[in-house]
């Protein structure tokens, strides 16, 4: 599968809100709000939403494949789960697009909501936001213990992913915040 540089998302998005006749709304989610929003460089494979596309949006989006040449997939990410409040602490990415109103989770959420999966692309586009956008400890372990108890995924399973996650971003501090998950 082809991978999307931000320039290249960019320029797609910037097509994409040319082409639509009124404002529309989208949460991106992943490796895009990644690269959209926190200054990540790594590629990704697609633009994956929280929200439902609608046909209009739908509409746009063929039109700025057939414009720009960015064949990028664009469509609800068929797994994702994120923190209970993510929705509250929005951000709106690409604030010069009219019409095309992009939101991304907040850092910490989207970290977290990375986190989950854990595989070594999540972990290395988590490393690569830490070292644009500082990323808060504390914010992660308060959201983590907080606001994921509804995940649906093995519960030591998403324990271990986060210590992965500390144990990169925050070595020194692996054994505290394993001592206090327990």
């Amino acid at each position: 599968m082809k991978l999307y540089p931000p320039a290249d998302l960019e320029r797609f998005l910037a097509a994409v809100d040319s082409a639509l006749t009124h404002q529309v709304d989208v949460i991106v989610i992943g490796g895009a709000a990644a690269a959209l929003h926190y200054g990540v460089q790594q590629a990704t494979r697609d633009v994956d939403t929280w929200t439902v596309v609608q046909d209009d949006l739908r509409a746009a989006v063929e039109q700025a494949h057939r414009v720009t040449g960015i064949d990028v997939p664009f469509g609800k990410s068929g797994v994702a789960d994120a923190p209970w409040e993510f929705e509250s602490r929005l951000e709106r990415a690409l604030p010069d697009l009219r019409r095309l109103i992009i939101r991304v989770p907040e850092r910490h959420d989207l970290v977290l909501m990375k986190t989950i999966r854990g595989d070594e692309h999540d972990l290395e586009a988590i490393e690569a936001m830490h070292g644009v956008v500082s990323l808060s400890l504390d914010t992660l372990l308060a959201r983590f213990e907080n606001e994921m108890s509804h995940v649906v995924s093995s519960h030591r399973m998403l324990r271990l992913n986060f210590l992965t996650l500390v144990e990169r971003l925050f070595p020194r501090d692996l054994k505290r915040v394993a001592k206090r998950l327990g």
